[in-house]
């Protein structure tokens, strides 16, 4: 993967597609978290009272029947279904298309008439929507994974950036992950699509990984768009990088851009070749207005050794209410 010190803007949000940390320290898929649990990520402390900022343009696009917070798209990969009250099996796998026993089989052979509110499902899905190009297929052995925090930028020049990210419940790390962004008009019908990667080359579990698709001649009569996975490979992140761990990270507005500063260390025994960093920024809403990834050091880091870092970030508004950081180490 190479390394981007773009920042972030509305207009170059691709460029900068180093999502999780720019401004936000991203422990990357070495293991190198955040104090933190990924979710919820950890807020930005703004200070009060904040500076007054010149709002902008708010975007128009929205994303077709965007899902709730905890519910991922149904795809042709499997996805995963947080139990809600009053579920049972046979409405879920109705819903989803899918047999009470496969349902059943996905998920260890759960205990039908013992589900808990908040439980994960599995929903095993046949590969139906392959690209007509037949530039990927559904990966052989998918791993599961949700697709938050979906957002749209309109440019001034006409451009379209959609951004969001990708979450790894586990319970393996995951690589090689690919969703489809199709533009739609007002009925539905697919006017335009692009394939987006996320930066990380291997994302551990309970770990998010942003992505960025441009469209910079977005189709006449486009009204919404859509986002569904189309591959993920179980893979070690320990085979890739060395586990790094993000502390005391701090998040302010600075000017029209947000700062973000903190340390890096590393726990292990092992040196780490580069140190990478991924930082992603987000709205009061959830929804990634930013990020990046870079190289954040190419010198090697030894066991116990420490690095600090102040990245800024270029948003697409200026009101950012949390971020994440991830960093890892080059094996």
């Amino acid at each position: 993967m190479l390394p981007y010190n773009l920042l972030v803007s509305p207009r170059s949000l691709g460029t900068c597609a180093i999502y999780l940390f720019a401004s936000i320290v991203i422990a990357g898929c070495s293991g190198a978290v955040n104090d933190q649990p990924p979710t919820p990520l950890p807020t930005a402390i703004l200070p009060t009272p904040r500076p007054t900022l010149t709002p902008r343009p708010t975007p128009t696009l929205t994303a077709a029947t965007p899902p709730p917070p905890s519910q991922p798209i149904v795809t042709p990969t499997p996805v995963i279904y947080i139990v809600q009250a009053g579920d049972t099996l046979i409405p879920i796998a109705n819903r989803f298309g899918v047999s009470v026993a496969d349902l059943i089989a996905a998920n260890g052979n759960l205990d039908a008439t013992r589900l808990q509110i908040g439980q994960r499902l599995i929903i095993p899905q046949s590969p139906q929507s392959v690209p007509s190009d037949g530039s990927l297929i559904a990966s052989p052995t998918p791993v599961p994974y949700e697709v938050r925090g979906l957002n749209s930028v309109r440019s001034p020049a006409g451009s379209l950036d959609v951004l969001g990210e990708v979450f790894n419940p586990g319970p393996t790390g995951m690589g090689n992950v690919k969703v489809l962004v199709v533009l739609q008009d007002d009925a539905g019908n697919a006017l335009q699509s692009a394939v987006a990667n996320i930066p990380l080359d291997a994302v551990p579990v309970n770990q998010s990984s942003p992505f960025r698709v441009l469209f910079t001649d977005p189709p006449q009569g486009f009204a919404k768009f859509n986002v569904t996975p189309l591959r993920a490979e179980a893979v070690d992140p320990r085979t890739l990088v060395v586990p790094l761990t993000v502390r005391s990270v701090t998040g302010r507005p600075d000017g029209s851009q947000f700062r973000v500063t903190g340390e890096i260390a590393n726990p292990t025994a092992e040196t780490a070749s580069q140190v990478r960093l991924l930082v992603t920024i987000y709205d009061a809403e959830r929804r990634v207005v930013g990020y990046r990834y870079f190289t954040l050091s190419e010198a090697p880091l030894a066991p116990n050794a420490n690095l600090p870092f102040d990245v800024l970030l270029t948003t697409a508004t200026p009101n950012v209410a949390s971020f994440a950081v991830y960093a890892e180490g080059v094996r």
